[in-house]
């Protein structure tokens, strides 16, 4: 079986594979002062509701991180609880397609396994949205390969910042409004917040498919994504775990001789 791990800025998702069968997720928050053996015992004790014997059943670990201080948490965690070597993704081990960017060392592992994932569903161009701490825009080409992306603040950081920034406002709950015009400063927030996002998400798709020179597939995925996706106008498919299933794509492709 095979571990992945996905470390993000807010939550750390957790997937166990059975042969290419994703049989259970789970999410837990990426506390930054986490120990190994805090991570260990976390891990383990939810995945026993899934598989009575962890440590004995997964034979591979995957790990995808764009927390650095938690990468060798969770690298550390492997080995004293599972007994093996993770295989750490990046854009320095093998990957099933070229990357075509400045500096590919500079792509975050979630995108890579975002635009793994999601070549591997339509085998085609197409733009995979990932709504979270940040909204990443990640465009991969007819060939596969990874041409570069946007990234933009998510809602939650807009909105944190924006408390943050102005003496009286506030963070409110992330959640879509029950009109535009908000009538409460906390229902204008709201609102900002919400249309806001959606018309990131819609410009910045039109823009990608007038360099394109037509619509390509969009898949949308992250923490955040069943809150946005369906009044977004160009989505195709709403994705939970593409992350997980990118992951499983590499660590297969680097498990090939």
């Amino acid at each position: 079986m095979l571990l992945a791990i996905d470390i993000g800025n807010t939550d750390t998702v957790v997937g166990v594979f059975r042969d290419k069968e994703l049989a259970a997720h789970f999410r837990i928050g990426s506390n930054h002062a986490l120990t190994a053996d805090e991570a260990g015992l976390a891990v383990t004790s939810l995945l026993r509701h899934h598989i009575p014997d962890p440590a004995a059943e997964v034979s591979r670990v995957a790990v995808c991180s764009v927390v650095p201080c938690l990468t060798g948490i969770y690298e550390r965690m492997t080995r004293a609880y599972f007994k093996i070597e993770p295989l750490i993704i990046s854009a320095r081990i093998k990957l099933p397609f070229k990357i075509d960017y400045t500096d590919p060392s500079e792509v975050g592992s979630d995108r890579l396994a975002n635009a793994a994932a999601g070549y591997a569903r339509y085998k085609s161009a197409l733009v995979v949205v990932d709504i979270g701490t940040a909204t990443t825009f990640d465009v991969v080409a007819e060939s596969g390969n990874y041409l570069g992306g946007i990234i933009a603040p998510g809602p939650q950081t807009a909105g944190a910042n924006l408390a943050q920034k102005a003496a009286r406002l506030f963070e409110v709950r992330i959640e879509k409004p029950g009109r535009v015009i908000g009538k409460t400063t906390a229902e204008a927030i709201k609102s900002g917040l919400y249309y806001g996002t959606i018309a990131l998400i819609d410009n910045v798709l039109e823009r990608i498919f007038e360099e394109f020179g037509h619509r390509v597939p969009v898949i949308v995925t992250g923490g955040e994504a069943e809150i946005y996706a369906p009044d977004c106008k160009y989505v195709t498919a709403v994705v939970q775990t593409l992350t997980l299933e990118g992951i499983k794509l590499i660590a297969d492709y680097n498990s090939l001789p």
